[in-house]
């Protein structure tokens, strides 16, 4: 089974990333099963119905995301109703969705997938991130050998841990959140692929997503300033899992960084 986990999608030149390049890179790669972050799809923040059917049509299967999951209350309804778009399991008990999910491909091979959030540098109180993936790790078991854990963190230090901790009991454990695609990717001897963060789908030419001039300015002055998603400089982060269906034991990971030139683009 080969997996395509897309780093966090960043606003509408990440979408428009995924509309025009993404159907044939899942052909030429034979992708099985299609997952993106999709927590700053909103402008950066959140998401939207709207946005969640586009990635769907460009091929997106499942939907993971992270701290801004709730930024925009329009999201809500794709994350009480659709069982793919997924929120961060160890939310505090109450919040709409749900963080853990089963997708079955038409010829009955099936992967799990958990989504989890990191405690340190948030200031969001959630459940313990290790129990929680022991616990739902447990449970998808009993359903597939195929588990992939989306781990929207901050620290390298968690994440690193947290991957020791399931190490040989997941197939992968891929770090989001950063925007920054680190080039630490391995497949452990027991079979658990990882990488720190898988980048984002955006602008290369920015902060993080966001267009620099107004970032720089609160360094300098530390005065609020208002962030723009920014359009230049597109770029496709992510990875390519390859896991053994008998086994669940990953065989492969490849890092994705590839900068992006559109049909429509003046030749120079």
């Amino acid at each position: 089974m080969k997996i395509f986990f897309i780093g966090d999608v960043f606003g509408s030149l990440g979408k428009r990333i995924l509309a025009e390049k993404l159907p044939s890179f899942l052909k030429e790669n034979s992708i099985d099963v299609c997952i993106a972050n999709g927590e700053n799809l909103a402008g950066g923040r959140g998401i939207t119905h709207n946005l969640v059917g586009k990635l769907k049509k460009f091929g997106v299967n499942v939907i993971t995301g992270g701290n801004h999951s709730f930024e925009n209350a329009d999201g809500f309804e794709d994350l009480k109703n659709d069982p793919f778009v997924l929120r961060p399991h160890n939310f505090p008990s109450g919040n709409i969705g749900k963080g853990i999910a089963v997708y079955t491909l038409l010829d009955g091979r099936m992967l799990g997938i958990i989504n989890l959030q990191g405690r340190v540098f948030f200031d969001e109180l959630c459940d313990c991130p290790f129990r929680i993936a022991q616990n739902a790790t447990e449970e998808l078991s009993q359903k597939t050998k195929n588990i992939i854990i989306d781990f929207h963190a901050e620290a390298t230090s968690e994440k690193k841990a947290l991957f020791a901790f399931v190490n040989g009991k997941v197939s992968a454990v891929i770090g989001t959140h950063s925007h920054v695609q680190t080039a630490d990717e391995i497949v452990s001897p027991q079979g658990t692929a990882y990488i720190t963060d898988a980048g984002m789908t955006g602008s290369e030419d920015s902060i993080i997503g966001m267009k620099k001039e107004n970032i720089i300015k609160r360094f300098l002055l530390q005065t609020p300033a208002r962030f723009e998603p920014s359009e230049s400089g597109p770029m496709l982060n992510g990875v390519i899992i390859d896991i053994n269906d008998t086994n669940g034991k990953a065989q492969s990971i490849l890092r994705i960084y590839e900068r992006i030139r559109f049909s429509d683009d003046k030749k120079e």
